[in-house]
């Protein structure tokens, strides 16, 4: 016999994106903190697969895989008996949440409840389908990325069952973020998007489209500082923690803001004084890896007239087993690498971040026994911090040669 569905008077709210809470009433009652996660698990599957009765089969599996009961359906029925304990005990209207039809579970789709996966996912496709207009469809992305607060249901968001509906969610709200640039652009209405990308950013820290679309907006709103403040963050995060090089693509913009940089001041002594570093070199001049290649370009075409020597470094640093170490270390091992070339080297010469474990340094007017005395110089004083037990530097020297020039 079906039992009756009796509607709640108020609204429910289901919360899955960037956390997992039931909302009534404005008040939330409850919260998933990852404390009872196997009654949370039932709990999120049964909601995010509302629309389908959920067999015997396939509840054990998801829920007792690691049970080592001999009866995984009474390990079921226990968690559901759990769950609606929870439930009744939460101050939700005593309602039932969880029916049972024969040998299956679903969640009452008949209380008057909102999720946000439907709402976003809802909103995103209106806003593809109303792609002819576009102040309806930005309308519409503005909705769907105000909806989206992170993962799906963060606590499982890596549980076998959970990854695919995670991957696809992020999906559509970083495509919603990039569309809505695309649209936003047309009208040059930078300022609207600033904040979107801030959001993205802060959900997603590494997705390199969205900074180049924040740093993009920033250069066309002036902020060209913040533009660069915003490049050195990312590539910082992508050598630190990721170990990768940015992309072809945010170099290029590292050179765009540049030049905008220098070519929106027009007056002489204003140019001096930016150029000048106003006494505080006390290191040698370390750069950004698109800078040191130019720098290397125009001294090689000198060298080229004037004969004079100058020797190329790459510093490198590995374990034991002479791999690139584990992140545990590379950070800090880094961070000391760079600042004993700061102090070992001459403030006439130039270094730079090569790799996520390299330093690049340009040695002129200098031979190359005294090159490698720079370079002992390096390895002694790197060998003085505490990470330099862990994590070894090595050098290798090399003329620059003018006559690839």
């Amino acid at each position: 016999m079906m039992e009756k569905i009796v509607p709640i008077n108020k609204q429910l709210k289901i919360y899955m994106l960037g956390r997992f809470a039931l909302e009534y009433e404005g008040k939330v009652i409850l919260e998933d903190e990852g404390r009872i996660h196997k009654v949370w698990t039932l709990l999120g599957y049964l909601i995010a697969n509302h629309n389908r009765k959920l067999g015997m089969q396939e509840l054990p599996e998801l829920l007792c895989h690691d049970d080592r009961s001999n009866d995984p359906s009474k390990a079921v029925k226990n968690l559901v008996y759990r769950l609606r304990c929870v439930l009744s005990d939460s101050g939700l209207p005593k309602e039932n949440y969880i029916l049972q039809t024969g040998g299956t579970y679903s969640w009452n789709n008949g209380l008057d409840c909102t999720i946000d996966t439907e709402e976003f996912t809802e909103a995103y496709n209106k806003a593809k389908k109303v792609s002819y207009d576009p102040e309806k469809a930005e309308e519409y992305y503005l909705k769907a990325i105000s909806l989206y607060k992170g993962k799906f249901l963060p606590h499982a968001a890596y549980d076998e069952w959970a990854v695919n509906s995670t991957t696809y969610y992020h999906r559509l709200f970083i495509d919603s973020v990039i569309s809505l640039y695309e649209l936003l652009e047309k009208k040059e209405a930078y300022e609207t998007m600033l904040p979107v990308c801030e959001k993205a950013i802060n959900i997603d820290a590494y997705d390199e489209d969205i900074h180049r679309i924040y740093i993009h907006c920033l250069t066309r709103t002036g902020r060209h500082k913040e533009a660069l403040s915003a490049y050195e963050a990312i590539t910082n995060r992508l050598y630190d923690e990721m170990g990768v090089n940015p992309s072809k693509e945010l170099r290029d913009l590292y050179r765009d803001i540049i030049k905008t940089l220098k070519s929106v001041e027009t007056d002489l002594i204003t140019i001096k004084e930016d150029l000048n570093e106003g006494g505080r070199a006390e290191y040698s001049y370390f750069c950004e890896y698109q800078i040191f290649k130019d720098i290397y370009r125009f001294i090689a075409r000198r060298v080229n007239r004037t004969g004079e020597s100058i020797f190329i470094m790459l510093c490198t640093l590995t374990d034991a087993n002479g791999e690139i170490p584990s992140k545990e270390y590379l950070a800090e091992a880094m961070d000391a690498l760079k600042n004993s070339i700061g102090k070992s080297l001459r403030k006439c010469d130039l270094f730079s971040r090569y790799s996520h474990s390299q330093f690049v340094v340009m040695l002129p007017d200098l031979s190359y026994e005294n090159g490698c005395k720079v370079g002992k110089r390096i390895e002694g004083a790197y060998k003085r911090n505490k990470v330099g037990r862990t994590v070894t530097m090595h050098y290798k020297l090399q003329p620059l040669d003018p006559k690839q020039f």
